[in-house]
């Protein structure tokens, strides 16, 4: 009695049987190679700063093996390949976090998202993942040399450092390798650098030496934001006008207690008109104050002899103060925002760059006592940057203390806590209404 054969087997003319061809591997857009290099993208994002990616490696993983045999295993392969692809672009050219979650005082503008589809393109023409994936990230010395730090930390012999601190620098790299993402990609070889936990200005010209400057920053309670600007005049001998929150909470309650004061420190009362009145026939307890306090220009004046003026929505502004004792003090976050700098006149000789106004030159200008504004022919950048490590003059990682607790967060975020910190009512300035 004959038997057919199932789907197994069937028989030939002659009455052989012969084995069915073998299953043709479902089609896949991601090949073999391609997807082997995402793979390891994902394996060594950590060296970044980035958090582990232990559950997308594994079901790529699992979809691989799938997929020999599975159609819907392939495209899902696929799927999981692209979202993932696109998800690193993302993460590579603007950071994994949103800024403005877990930095109240951040104002840069992100970098602009990536061509995902050009990118991809490219990955179907052959191109590698990885290496396109890698040109997103910041170029910036100081970004590589967080990351070899990163490094250093992750794989130095635990005698060498307690478990505490080492945890503590990660934490710091990696907050400070994501910020480094939010910036602009291409920075100008000569500019100013801010760096608020530091208390210190750099200027940068190209190779040559970094020339260093102590500055004061915005106070715990008032801190100083994360923006970029242009240096465009210099004010010798400035005016200043107090911003109303100053005004408000600091100078009319002691005017209230003290009439003498405002004349004792140079301010003098203007009315709507724009007319000087005597400050004695001021009511000082009147509400609303109808009056604009002006502090003349002068030795004691809150901005000191000389103001770099770069406009930003912000008011914040670097200058001079009288108060210059306050550089010997360790901790200087000490301002209402704006940045206080030492050495304001070699440092403003260096911003203009001619050979008409030198430090000796500008000071000369300033005895005069004169309000005099100095145009800068080419406006120099300057950036006030919130980074808690960075490289010092040797090039080796320096930590400063994260005064305003923004590096915990960002480290939260990083790894996909969902906090959220709340925006912090902006105090005004003590630059915010500076006569021009």
């Amino acid at each position: 009695m004959a038997f057919a054969f199932g789907l197994s087997a069937c028989a030939g003319p002659s009455g052989e049987i012969t084995p069915p061809a073998p299953a043709e591997r479902p089609a896949r857009a991601w090949s073999a190679a391609a997807l082997a290099d995402l793979r390891t993208t994902l394996e060594t994002a950590p060296a970044q700063g980035f958090a582990a990616e232990t559950r997308t490696i594994d079901a790529l993983d699992r979809l691989d093996q799938e997929s020999a045999h599975v159609a819907e295993a392939a495209s899902a392969l696929d799927g999981l390949a692209d979202e993932t692809f696109t998800r690193l672009a993302m993460q590579f050219a603007m950071g994994a976090v949103d800024p403005t979650r877990v930095d109240p005082e951040w104002r840069f503008a992100r970098p602009a998202p990536p061509d995902v589809a050009a990118l991809r393109a490219s990955v179907a023409r052959g191109a590698s993942p990885a290496t396109l994936l890698e040109a997103l990230l910041p170029s910036a010395p100081e970004y590589s040399a967080l990351v070899d730090e990163l490094a250093q930390l992750k794989t130095a012999p635990h005698a060498t450092i307690n478990a505490g601190s080492r945890e503590a620098r990660i934490d710091a790299v990696r907050a400070n390798l994501e910020r480094w993402r939010w910036l602009p990609r291409t920075l100008p070889a000569r500019r100013i650098d801010v760096l608020v936990p530091f208390f210190e200005l750099r200027l940068r010209d190209g190779g040559a030496p970094v020339v260093t400057h102590p500055v004061i920053v915005g106070a715990r309670r008032t801190p100083s934001p994360s923006f970029g600007a242009a240096i465009n005049s210099i004010t010798l001998n400035p005016t200043w006008t107090p911003p109303s929150s100053i005004v408000n909470n600091e100078l009319l309650p002691r005017f209230r207690r003290d009439p003498g004061a405002a004349a004792a420190d140079d301010f003098d009362v203007l009315d709507s008109a724009g007319e000087i009145i005597d400050p004695a026939l001021v009511d000082w307890q009147i509400r609303p104050f109808p009056y604009t306090l002006r502090q003349r220009a002068g030795a004691g004046n809150a901005l000191g002899r000389l103001r770099f003026n770069l406009p930003n929505p912000y008011a914040i502004y670097l200058h001079d103060t009288p108060s210059r004792g306050l550089f010997a003090r360790t901790d200087r976050a000490l301002s209402h925002g704006c940045i206080r700098v030492a050495q304001p006149e070699a440092l403003a000789a260096a911003v203009l760059a001619d050979p008409t106004w030198t430090a000796a030159t500008l000071q000369a200008a300033i005895d005069t006592q004169e309000t005099q504004a100095i145009q800068v022919a080419t406006p120099l950048q300057i950036y006030i940057l919130y980074l808690t490590a960075s490289p010092d003059a040797s090039g080796a990682i320096a930590y400063a203390d994260d005064i305003y607790r923004r590096d915990a967060p960002l480290v939260r975020a990083l790894d996909g806590a969902r906090d959220q910190v709340a925006t912090l009512d902006r105090a005004e300035t003590e630059c915010a209404s500076l006569a021009r």
